[in-house]
């Protein structure tokens, strides 16, 4: 949608150059932009703004006063500023320092993609409006209740009025709040294309546990709620890994040597510390932090065990020891054979199956049965083993999406379509997510995107919310 507001949005590094670049990227965006050197020039030119300021983007090191120390000062000046850090790689403390203090929303990765930091201040600006949106709706509703219990009892005319009145501005507020729970999907995905866009590899098992994690719970027939709070904890819960090489995420457990190891038990950590400080997240965030716990007990961080284990942690760690067997080992029946001999022992001797894949599956099934009650609850390895070998529940979750879509060719595309699957270019990276209400000036870059073969020939979208 469009934004309502005039936003100010300022811009902290102490290299000219760098805020200079980020001017020139918003110029065109009818933002107003403000600039500083330093943390202390930020603060002033906050303490000095005649209007108050959506978003503010801040380099982490900068000389006297870092990002993050900004950033919590800051915070005092405009509460509901969108505040986002600008950081490397190697900067988890200082990531982990702003997330707690200064309560920075997002931190972006130098260097930045363009389209990708333009997209992310866009959303963050619309979750900005839709935030004060709610707050004065809020105030509004409040007041009408007061008023409410102002009247007289014998106007019973006006109570109905005011009760009619106040059902209405309910109504806003639920499409307010759905809003937000989409907006928040939406950061979701966009975050999971970042990942992509960083680490394929990762991104695509992350994917992949998602997906699984999604089916697996609703076997279970959770509420869609939790059902949604898995699937996103699948989506994120190895952000933490983000920075190790290949060679290490490819590798099984038991084989990282102690540095390694070391370094791959904080991940659980980071991840679910990076999201608890967002609204909505509580429930995936524990999730991701117990994603690595052992039914017996000895997992970690924690070392809980059994029924302490949150049930979506327990999905989250068979599913995604499963997806690492069959997307991370070698795809030789040899290799295959050789590296489940030390989890299965003499019964490798029993598999026949020649193709690799098949092979590979029903490795990845018997290790996962041998681990049930002691590295993973043997009910959530039932359903899972049952999940696997029935095409019909991997169907279930989208059955109802299948009824509800419609497949086009991409020169049939239209503005006011909806997307209802996120549009993928070649290599899986995402360029519009699920959702996006496709614009006349967007329609012509598809088709040509398309012509190019960068895009798949036929596009998803939703019956139901088509607005042409």
């Amino acid at each position: 949608m469009a934004l309502k507001q005039k936003h100010s949005i300022l811009f902290v590094d102490d290299e000219v150059a760098i805020t200079k670049s980020l001017a020139r990227l918003f110029r065109k965006d009818g933002y107003i932009l403000l600039k500083a050197s330093s943390g202390q020039e930020g603060l002033d030119v906050l303490k000095g703004a005649k209007r108050p300021v959506s978003l503010i983007i801040s380099d982490q090191r900068m000389p006297g006063m870092t990002g993050a120390q900004f950033l919590e000062q800051a915070k005092a000046i405009f509460p509901d500023a969108i505040r986002l850090l600008l950081t490397g790689y190697s900067d988890m403390d200082a990531i982990i320092d702003a997330i707690n203090n200064g309560e920075i929303h997002r931190y972006i990765s130098k260097p930045w993609d363009d389209n990708d930091l333009r997209l992310l201040v866009y959303h963050s600006l619309e979750q900005y409006e839709m935030l004060h949106e709610n707050r004065r709706l809020l105030e509004l509703t409040e007041k009408q209740n007061k008023d409410l219990f102002e009247l007289n009892n014998n106007l019973e005319v006006k109570v109905q009025q005011r009760t009619e009145a106040i059902s209405r501005k309910n109504e806003e507020l639920e499409a307010i709040n759905r809003k937000l729970d989409k907006s928040l999907f939406d950061t979701i995905w966009l975050l999971s294309s970042l990942v992509s866009s960083i680490n394929p590899v990762l991104s695509k098992h992350m994917s992949h546990v998602a997906e699984l994690s999604k089916c697996l719970a609703a076997e279970f027939e959770l509420s869609r709620e939790k059902i949604n709070q898995i699937e996103i904890a699948g989506l994120l819960h190895d952000i933490g890994l983000l920075g190790l090489s290949h060679e290490v995420l490819e590798k099984d457990e038991d084989e990282l040597d102690n540095a390694s190891w070391e370094i791959f038990k904080q991940h659980p950590f980071i991840a679910a510390s990076s999201l608890e400080s967002v609204e909505n997240l509580q429930n995936a965030s524990e999730i991701i932090m117990y994603h690595h716990e052992s039914f017996n007990g000895n997992g970690f961080p924690d070392g809980k065990k059994g029924d302490r284990i949150p049930f979506g942690a327990k999905i989250i760690r068979a599913v995604s020891d499963y997806c690492h067997l069959v997307d991370n080992w070698p795809k030789d029946t040899k290799k295959i054979l050789k590296k489940a001999r030390k989890y299965l022992g003499p019964k490798v001797k029993e598999f026949t199956i020649k193709e690799p894949e098949k092979l590979l599956d029903q490795v990845a099934q018997n290790i996962l049965q041998v681990g049930a009650n002691k590295y993973y609850d043997p009910h959530v390895i039932e359903k899972l083993i049952w999940v696997l070998n029935n095409p019909d529940a991997k169907k279930k979750g989208t059955q109802e999406e299948e009824q509800t879509t419609i497949s086009i060719k991409i020169e049939e595309i239209k503005a006011g379509m909806v997307l209802a699957r996120d549009l993928c270019i070649e290599g899986g990276r995402i360029l519009l997510i699920k959702g996006t209400v496709i614009k006349e000036s967007s329609v012509s870059s598809i088709i040509k995107l398309g012509k190019l073969k960068m895009i798949k020939d036929e596009i998803i979208i939703s019956k139901s919310l088509v607005n042409i």
